[in-house]
């Protein structure tokens, strides 16, 4: 059987899924009214440059706007607190010590409980610098009124050891240290890669005269001679970024997506990082109500693992409850928040197995959804399904001048197998 007004919007994919968001409008009784992690990237450079960077940042430009602006930066600060997320993710995209005013800006200003700031560590060249900084950190933290829990988190790697700039082990004995004999009102941790489990963990017990404890089979803790304790968290290894062009495989050595948030899923199946509190340091990603949010360092942003990679949005057109609300106009949205991107995932298996093997490969959660939904014709295809389901489960409705309101409103009309048919044949789009 031929669906001609199906045909006509592949042969046009992006007005035509811009089309149905326009005609769509959910049944919510209401949306997620604040955050659950909030990650911001100060800068898209970094001075390591490290070999398996999956921003691929070093100091070269890669876009004309590199960082936050002084009054984008108080903005940030606005739309944080206004978010009340639980948690702020000072991190990546660039090394966030580059911007180290901005940092002590967010730290004494912005309102959240808990911060999280992610450096390479590269500035603990001497132990007085060293010093100096953290006492900044500290008092910076301090004079925040909402007194925020903060932890100080190292990458140690051997891609950081052996960077073009690389930062060595005694720069992160000098943190360590420091953080053991001045006994800052912060936490202090560590992370690496799978591949390095048993490597650069004995290399900074040896460095710091320190005890090493197994505590699963992500996370160990360094028992320090003073007595207190560092956990490293060793996540998966991304092949993102400048990770594809190394020579090396380390696909034996590191879990997959799959395998390493098993123990996170709501229920099997289903992981919605979008509403998570990330907190791997702590092995746990608690599910909330609230959001994930990430805002670049160009000034755009989107629900983390959330939105359509056509769908971010730039700091400042919108409160957090318009940016919401704009979010939530994309059937998509729904389906990454309520089933997460495992669901996605599947979808895409199914439409376009050559596009889901090559983002699924890359081992990478930030890229994945973008990747997932790269080709134009596969992101209306999901736009498609994702509407089917919300229509015909009652959730939401379309238009019904819409040329596919009916058909979107059949529950017997197998969509996924109309999309697959055109999707995988070339069809118009093609």
């Amino acid at each position: 059987m031929h669906y001609p007004h199906v045909l006509e919007a592949f042969a046009d994919p992006v007005p035509a899924r811009e089309r149905i968001i326009r005609s769509f409008h959910h049944r919510l009784d209401s949306l997620p009214a604040r955050g659950s992690s909030f990650f911001i990237h100060l800068s898209e450079l970094c001075p390591v440059a490290c070999e398996h960077c999956m921003y691929s940042s070093d100091l070269e430009r890669k876009s004309e706007k590199v960082a936050l602006s002084r009054g984008e930066l108080e903005g940030a600060i606005r739309f944080i607190s206004e978010s009340s997320s639980q948690k702020l993710n000072i991190t990546g995209g660039g090394e966030p010590f580059l911007k180290f005013s901005s940092i002590l800006r967010l730290l004494a200003t912005v309102d959240v409980p808990r911060i999280e700031i992610v450096t390479a560590g590269h500035w603990a060249t001497t132990p007085k610098r060293t010093a100096r900084i953290m006492g900044q950190l500290d008092a910076a933290r301090a004079r925040n009124p909402v007194n925020p829990e903060l932890l100080l988190r190292l990458s140690i790697d051997r891609y950081h050891l052996n960077a073009p700039r690389p930062v060595r082990i005694e720069h992160y004995g000098n943190v360590l240290r420091c953080w053991s004999e001045t006994q800052p009102r912060f936490a202090a941790g560590l992370r690496s890669i799978q591949p390095d489990m048993g490597i650069v963990d004995r290399m900074i017990a040896e460095e710091l005269g320190a005890e090493l404890h197994e505590v699963d089979d992500w996370n160990r803790t360094l028992l320090l001679p003073s007595g207190g304790s560092v956990p490293i968290t060793f996540n998966v290894f991304r092949r993102s970024g400048k990770a594809l062009q190394l020579a090396e495989d380390h696909r034996g050595a590191s879990k997959t997506l799959r395998e390493y948030y098993g123990p996170f899923e709501k229920q099997p199946g289903n992981l919605s990082l979008a509403t998570a509190v990330n907190d791997a340091i702590r092995g746990d990603y608690t599910a909330t109500s609230g959001l994930a949010v990430t805002l670049n360092s160009d000034g755009t942003f989107w629900i983390f693992c959330g939105t359509a990679p056509d769908r971010k949005l730039l700091l400042g057109e919108q409160n957090f409850a318009e940016a919401v609300a704009y979010f939530f106009e994309d059937p998509l949205t729904h389906l990454l928040v309520d089933e997460g991107i495992w669901a996605l995932s599947d979808l895409v298996m199914d439409l376009d197995p050559k596009t889901h093997s090559a983002a699924l490969d890359k081992n990478d959660s930030a890229a994945l959804v973008d990747d997932l939904l790269a080709p134009d014709d596969v992101r209306l295809a999901a736009t498609l399904i994702a509407t089917q389901d919300l229509l015909t489960r009652s959730r939401a409705t379309l238009d019904p001048e819409h040329p596919l309101a009916e058909l979107l409103s059949d529950p017997g009309i197998d969509m996924a197998r109309i999309c697959r048919d055109i999707v995988r044949t070339g069809g118009p789009a093609r």
